[in-house]
């Protein structure tokens, strides 16, 4: 790796604690180019500005989410075990890829500032991989031929419901051992009595 890659990389892992430590408005550039080694030259050559490095970040974390995740549908096994690995998986994502504190950040700069959540809220949080795997369904006839965008959308509802905002906004802990597993089932169970037209194997 390049010395300009790794400075580049450095760059982006002291901006995230800096945002998730101090939020976007408070963060200061001066804080994140000592944490990274770099000088604050360095830091506005590679990021002209603190939103574009925000972005930034966000952006570089969901690309790698989206690059590394894939759901392939699998007909020797059940439907409700297959969507209970993917809800487990998605929760693993949410928790230790995102983090609470950093969607915490993200949520509260989205009230502050729409114009930025309204370029940001696109491409965050990927569902790609998740409405991949309903296609597949929908093609073996075990899931109803809905719109996928829909199936998607209700899916998404039922998880951050229960996974997402209650610890976003501090009214829960994020969820873990059997109570991460009870709501795993409770979106799985729901979901699937809605739209599984039919078991597997």
């Amino acid at each position: 790796m390049k010395q300009t890659e790794r400075k580049h990389l450095a760059i982006i892992e002291a901006a995230k604690e800096e945002f998730i430590t101090h939020g976007f408005l408070a963060a200061n550039m001066d804080r994140i180019s000592t944490e990274a080694a770099v000088s604050k030259r360095t830091l506005y050559r590679h990021f002209e500005s603190k939103e574009v490095l925000f972005v930034s970040v966000l952006t570089i974390i969901q690309e790698s989410v989206a690059e590394n995740i894939k759901y392939e549908f699998d007909p020797t096994v059940t439907l409700t075990e297959q969507l209970t690995a993917i809800t487990r998986r998605e929760a693993d994502i949410l928790y230790s890829t995102y983090g609470i504190p950093l969607s915490r950040t993200i949520v509260v700069e989205f009230l502050r500032q729409p114009e930025l959540a309204m370029n940001l809220i696109k491409d965050l949080y990927s569902t790609k991989a998740i409405t991949d795997w309903f296609q597949q369904a929908i093609t073996a006839g075990c899931l109803v031929d809905k719109n996928l965008m829909l199936l998607t959308s209700i899916y998404m509802s039922l998880f951050q419901g229960l996974l997402f905002w209650p610890q976003v906004m501090n009214v829960l802990p994020n969820s873990e051992g059997k109570v991460l597993e009870d709501h795993i089932e409770t979106v799985v169970s729901v979901f699937l009595a809605s739209y599984k037209v039919k078991e597997l194997p």
